[in-house]
């Protein structure tokens, strides 16, 4: 009798303890004096957080947030909008927009549009702009970062920024899910190079659905990566702006042969993809020390540093070489050289464009060869576009090849 007492003792408990799920609403015209609820929305991100609890939805009206004239300091960072807080989510009010502009912020310091150090943490439907950086290396629109780090992203949007748009640093994990990154340039030489749409630098993000395009350094970036990233339905496209220009950056440690390597080594996954009209690289092994990834069912086309660019290095990073180690089947490329710095061995580069026995790739292969249907919008489900550009006629003979299906 008295174990039955302590059960049911117990489960008062936890049923008391259990927490309800609440809804926080902020709005352009809200004010943090208010309840945020539905109809006295608050005014700030940062009010919603403080209110919230772990399960809560933070919904963000549609409108323009632009009051960053004064941030506080984040480490090297002036940071606009810090979400510390685990198991939150922020989400625009369906059917609305919400854009923060952080042009006002200021340049002292990097800029961080938001600041991601809770695990867990949601962001879906949110667009960001404007984002300066000054004369420092970079900044970030979002920014990802600490052991304890996990954001995922839907159908957000950085566009004409000065900053990179998605950036997961210093061990931190997440996804991007049918995400934009474009036109996001810095002119200043301290940093367009490092303007790129998507950075994943950490142990492990996954990219779906993911577009990125002009942006002043490449499209994806997983440079110094410690964790195996996924590229999954992919497009990097027109990076010509003057930084390195590469589609995908896949992996490498840089050149310094007292780099202190992870153990083991990640390797990354990037199929069904899509690469072109880049200034640079369309895929690119990135002095990897070692393999750098398997290559599946991706198109290149007309990438000026060569479609697929398997450049590896030596395990011990002495040098460079032609890549030995790659696993490529299934991808396409037109125009431009199909293959550089690739040394990959036979039975592991099969039934690729380059590798199929008796095929051409012309033209007349595809439905269209103009890259800028690339550009179109998404549905109003956030899907890519339906496009025809590389698509294969009925007649091809390079049917079961590439991204477009």
């Amino acid at each position: 009798m008295l174990s039955l007492r302590i059960a049911v003792v117990l489960g008062i408990a936890t049923i008391a303890n259990l927490a309800v799920a609440a809804d926080w609403f902020v709005a352009p015209d809200g004010d943090d004096a208010q309840s945020g609820k539905i109809d006295a929305p608050l005014a700030t991100v940062t009010k919603g957080q403080e209110l919230a609890s772990p399960g809560d939805t933070v919904y963000i009206r549609g409108g323009l947030y632009n009051d960053f004239a004064e941030l506080p300091r984040v480490g090297w960072y002036n940071v606009a909008i810090h979400l510390k807080k685990s198991d939150v989510s922020y989400v625009a009010y369906p059917g609305e927009t919400p854009v923060f502009d952080f042009s006002k912020a200021p340049t002292n310091r990097r800029v961080t549009g938001f600041l991601i150090s809770g695990t867990n943490v949601t962001m879906r439907g949110i667009h960001v702009t404007g984002t300066p950086v000054g004369e420092q290396k970079q900044s970030e629109c979002f920014r990802i970062a600490g052991s304890r780090a996990v954001g995922h992203f839907y159908d957000c949007v950085a566009r004409g920024n000065a900053a990179i748009g998605f950036y997961w640093t210093s061990g931190s994990r997440g996804s991007a899910t049918r995400c934009d990154a474009y036109d996001n340039i810095s002119r200043n030489p301290k940093s367009i190079g490092n303007i790129d749409g998507f950075g994943a630098h950490a142990e492990g993000v996954e990219f779906r659905y993911c577009r990125a395009w002009n942006n002043s350094d490449d499209g994806f970036d997983a440079i110094s990566s410690p964790g195996a990233n996924l590229f999954d339905h992919c497009w990097a496209f027109n990076h010509r702006a003057g930084g390195d220009s590469n589609g995908f950056k896949i992996g490498g440690f840089g050149a310094d042969p007292k780099t202190k390597l992870p153990v083991p080594l990640p390797v990354h996954e990037v199929r069904f993809c899509i690469a072109a009209f880049n200034g640079a690289k369309g895929f690119y092994a990135n002095h990897h020390p070692g393999q750098a990834a398997v290559w599946t069912r991706n198109s290149a086309y007309g990438n000026g540093g060569g479609n697929f660019n398997m450049l590896e290095r030596r395990p011990d990073m002495s040098e460079d070489i032609p890549g030995d180690k790659e696993v490529l089947h299934g991808n396409l490329a037109f125009r431009g050289p199909s293959t550089k710095a690739d040394a990959t061995p036979a039975e592991n580069a099969t039934d690729n464009s380059w590798t199929r026995p008796g095929v051409t790739v012309d033209a007349k292969d595809f439905v269209s060869v103009d890259w800028k249907e690339l550009m179109r919008p998404r549905t109003p489900e956030g899907d890519l576009p339906h496009i025809d550009f590389l698509r294969l006629k009925a007649d091809s003979d390079l049917q079961g090849l590439g991204a477009v299906e």
